[in-house]
């Protein structure tokens, strides 16, 4: 009787816990992709992690930029790598610079590489998700990409320039910085590049 019983238990348990993980298996996010479709044509990729980490905003930050880069060297130099900066809004953001989407476009398009509207993003080798109203100029790792609201930019942002025609990178860079009185801070490396000075954007992609 008392081994009937144990079987019993043990085949519930057992398809509870089928149904439990079945159910689990079939809730992943809307959003996550398959390998076929994030590797599908047209498509490019950043890690989520480098989001921002090369960033052009405004030079009303200068002063705040400066000072977040010297608290990172001191945080640094204390902690290394067992714990994790995090890094303060930019006090101007760059969204306040009403920046159409088209606008920067038409300056982005004289990099002379694809444009993609379909990006994607995510972290290790599988999770990968759409990167919602974005767009990207670029191939491979080598990109320059935006985000926007209402077809005003919130966010520009660089993930590599090294696949890019440099040449077409410092002109179009130069152009952004001017027309928009822009800066470009690289946190991986914590330099900050004025974006109207075609000399230090030039030094900065050697």
């Amino acid at each position: 009787m008392k081994i009937r019983m144990i079987i019993t238990i043990g085949i519930v348990l057992a398809l509870f816990a089928f149904l439990y993980f079945s159910k689990s298996n079939t809730e992943n996010p809307k959003t996550e992709l398959t390998n076929k479709e994030y590797r599908a044509e047209g498509t490019i990729f950043y890690h989520e992690d480098d989001y921002c980490q090369i960033e052009i905003v405004p030079r009303e930050n200068l002063s705040e930029l400066i000072k977040q880069a010297e608290n990172i060297s001191d945080f640094s130099t204390e902690n290394g790598y067992s714990d994790i900066y995090v890094r303060e809004e930019n006090k101007v953001s760059l969204k306040s610079k009403e920046i159409n989407k088209s606008e920067l476009e038409s300056l982005l398009v004289k990099l002379g590489t694809e444009k993609h509207s379909e990006i994607i993003t995510g972290y290790g080798s599988n999770y990968r998700v759409k990167s919602e109203n974005t767009i990207g100029f670029g191939k491979d790792y080598s990109a320059v990409y935006f985000d926007f609201e209402n077809d005003i930019v919130k966010n520009i942002w660089i993930t590599n320039l090294d696949g890019l025609n440099h040449e077409n990178v410092i002109n179009v860079l130069s152009e952004i910085g001017k027309k928009w009185n822009l800066l470009m801070m690289d946190w991986n490396s914590s330099e900050l590049i004025d974006l109207s000075n075609k000399k230090m954007i030039e030094k900065y992609l050697k």
